[in-house]
């Protein structure tokens, strides 16, 4: 009886893993970077994307072991930011990150032409009042009411649809649209994590872990899958749960 049991729990436990793991296989093609910040050495921040876009972190920024899932980044000193040298999308695109701070006005997430945004900056994550807002040029900056500055960990996503406009999530929950549907900005470089100039603060202080950028908007559900490791980690996880399991009997 108990070796049956086992048997219909490993069975439960299989599809339940396959379930989340078929819902990431939707779109874990098409990101353009993601990062884990389980990974890498030194300063290099590993793309576990496939496509080598490989990040740097600069001015102070550091790996500490309390991330939303394993390791993350902690921002603050310095003015301290992630670069990568990227060309990204400007049609039809996501862009996503865990953060926690408690800080009220900084810059999250952007996309540069140069350095700190010389030569034209767009793509914009920033707080203003603790609200997690926007701006994709030529549209305008835009707030939402969520204000998410406090000290809690929270997933933020911007999905950017041709002939639908950006939707912003929040913990996988809707929480504002503007209309503006793409970026006119395209000459840019590089990606910055950890700074906007839109903030009144450009750099962000505080924590941030799996940051992401796809070239495809996901659907409110897909992007619930992003929110979970175990969605593009499922066979390491029912590995590692076997192995405990075999370990226990």
């Amino acid at each position: 009886m108990r070796t049956l049991a086992l048997a219909l729990w490993i069975m439960s436990l299989v599809v339940a893993l396959g379930t989340v793991g078929s819902a990431a296989n939707k779109f874990d093609k098409n990101f353009v970077i993601h990062y884990s910040f389980d990974k890498g050495k030194g300063d290099e921040v590993k793309d576990i994307s496939g496509e080598s876009n490989h990040g740097e972190l600069m001015n102070g920024a550091k790996r500490e072991k309390k991330g939303k899932f394993g390791s993350g980044i902690r921002f603050g000193n310095e003015n301290s930011y992630i670069e990568t040298v990227i060309d990204v999308p400007e049609f039809n695109f996501t862009m996503a990150l865990w953060i926690k701070t408690s800080e009220d006005n900084v810059g999250i997430y952007s996309v540069l032409d140069g350095a700190a945004g010389a030569g034209g900056h767009d793509r914009h994550f920033f707080l203003s009042g603790g609200k997690i807002s926007f701006r994709t040029w030529k549209g305008p900056g835009w707030p939402t009411n969520k204000n998410v500055a406090d000290g809690k960990w929270h997933h933020i996503a911007l999905v950017v649809q041709d002939k639908k406009g950006q939707t912003a999530y929040v913990d996988g929950d809707k929480v504002g649209t503007h209309a503006y549907d793409h970026s006119d900005f395209d000459w840019q470089k590089r990606v910055w994590v950890g700074f906007s100039n839109d903030a009144a603060v450009d750099y962000f202080e505080g924590v941030i872990d799996e940051v992401a950028y796809l070239d495809v908007p996901l659907t409110k559900k897909e992007i619930g899958a992003l929110m979970k490791p175990l969605a593009v980690e499922a066979g390491d996880k029912l590995v590692a749960v076997w192995s405990n399991i075999k370990t226990d009997y």
